[in-house]
Order: structure tokens, then C-alpha cells, then sequence
């Protein structure tokens, strides 16, 4: 059977709801787009779902920049062992180890989105860790200290109902100096006025010396599930 087959009464409900988007997934069962489990549990069905129906773009605009990023910086993408930060079911870490990236190391905090992963891209990943950037996590870092980590790519995975700035600034300080990263966050948490938001925390970064900002541009994410553009920015840089 082929996937148009499995996948034929997979539809998207617009316009998005109070609290999200939602999809049917059959007559009888609707979900909210953001249940990643359930979804995660159908081989397939997430990229059906978010890069086929939505048309979302992160993952190959992220992985993009991250090469350029490398390539800019004279690094050799065999040479180097990449973070890849939400990681979901592997396409971002598929993508830049297509690109000659040596070594992707996946960090998720579930559960399921490793499962899926393993199930369907084995072999992208060194390792994948489940774990969650939010908070200083001790275990989270040792279970990464093995990994002679060189450059960080992340698809979607900061912000909104993701995570926080924290997350970003814990993640980029496992990274050496010189190091090449490549993220997409939607634009309406880069706002600059917010001092909680990703735009004041990249500041930050950038201000302090712990990130040089080589690219920022803006880019169409993806639809929602009525068919409205959803606009995110990626950034590229190195570490300082």
C-alpha cells in the first residue's frame, strides 16, 4: 500500500482553534498538531502531516545555513560531530549528514520522538539522547560529554510552546569557540522589545562575545492548517 493510500483521510481542520491546530486523522479520531506522540507512533505520518500538508521548510533551511555556516568557516562537514536540538524524527540530522556532516548527535525531550527516529532514520544518529535544554541538567551534559560536539543545528525547536532562551544558551555553551550553529525561530518570539523573547536573548549573545551573527533572514516556515503563512527567521553564525 502506498503512503497516499495510509495517509488518504489525513485532513487538515481550519482555521486553527482557541488553544492550536488541529488534524484528523480518520473520521474518528482528531488531534491537536502538537501531540507529538500520537503522531510520532505512525511511521511517517509527521513529515505527511507538517512537510507535506503544511509545507514546512525548516528542516532544509536549517540545515542549509548550518553548511554554509561551515563552509564559510572553513570547516570540513566531515571533521565535525553535530548537536541537532529537537531533534523529532530525525529529517533535520538526515538533511546535514546528506551534507557530509560526520556525526549528528539528536537531543529531544521525548521520548517517542527518539523511538521514531530509530524506527525510521536508523543509522543518521551517533547517539540520541532524550533530554530537555531547559533547565541545567546535569545528566543531559553527561550524557553528551563523550561527543567532541563542533556545531549546533536546530529546526523549530526554540520558542513558543518549545523552549525558552535558556535552552538556547545552554545548548550553545557546550559548543567549542568557532563553532558553527544554525536555528529557525519563529519571528514572533524575536522581537526585540520583549526581554524574555529570543530577539533580546540573541542581543545578549552577541553583545557578550558568546555569538557571532552571520546571516539572519526571514523565511515562510510553513502554513497553518487554513492555509495562512507562518513566517520564522533563521539565524547562522558561530560561536564566540
Amino acid at each position: 500500500m502506498s503512503d497516499a493510500e495510509v495517509f488518504a483521510g489525513v485532513r487538515l481542520l481550519g482555521p486553527p482553534e482557541a488553544d492550536g491546530e488541529y488534524i484528523a486523522l480518520s473520521d474518528d479520531e482528531t488531534v491537536h498538531l502538537h501531540e507529538y506522540t500520537r503522531i510520532y507512533a505512525v511511521p511517517g505520518l509527521y513529515e505527511h502531516v507538517v512537510q507535506d500538508l503544511l509545507r514546512c521548510t525548516s528542516p532544509e533551511v536549517a540545515a542549509a545555513g548550518f553548511l554554509r555556516a561551515a563552509e564559510r568557516l572553513g570547516l570540513d562537514p566531515a571533521s565535525l560531530t553535530v548537536l541537532d536540538v529537537g531533534s523529532g524524527t530525525g529529517l533535520v540530522g538526515e538533511l546535514v549528514r546528506g551534507g557530509g556532516v560526520a556525526r549528528v548527535v539528536g537531543v529531544d525531550a521525548l521520548p517517542a520522538a527518539r523511538a521514531a527516529a530509530l524506527r525510521d532514520r536508523p543509522g543518521v544518529y551517533a547517539d540520541y539522547v532524550v533530554g530537555d535544554f531547559l533547565r541545567d541538567d546535569d545528566a543531559l551534559r553527561e550524557a553528551l560529554r563523550p561527543y567532541p560536539l563542533g556545531g549546533l543545528v536546530s529546526a523549530g525547536a526554540f520558542g513558543g510552546t518549545h523552549a525558552t532562551p535558556r535552552a538556547l544558551e545552554n545548548a550553545l555553551a557546550l559548543l567549542p569557540p568557532g563553532a558553527p550553529v544554525a536555528f529557525t525561530i519563529d519571528e514572533r518570539w524575536m522581537d526585540v522589545s520583549d526581554p524574555e523573547g529570543f530577539g533580546a536573548a540573541v542581543e545578549r549573545l552577541v553583545t557578550d562575545g558568546d555569538l557571532v551573527v552571520l546571516e539572519r533572514t526571514r523565511f515562510q516556515h510553513r502554513v497553518t492548517t487554513s492555509g495562512e503563512p507562518i513566517f520564522y527567521q533563521l539565524v547562522v553564525g558561530r560561536t564566540g
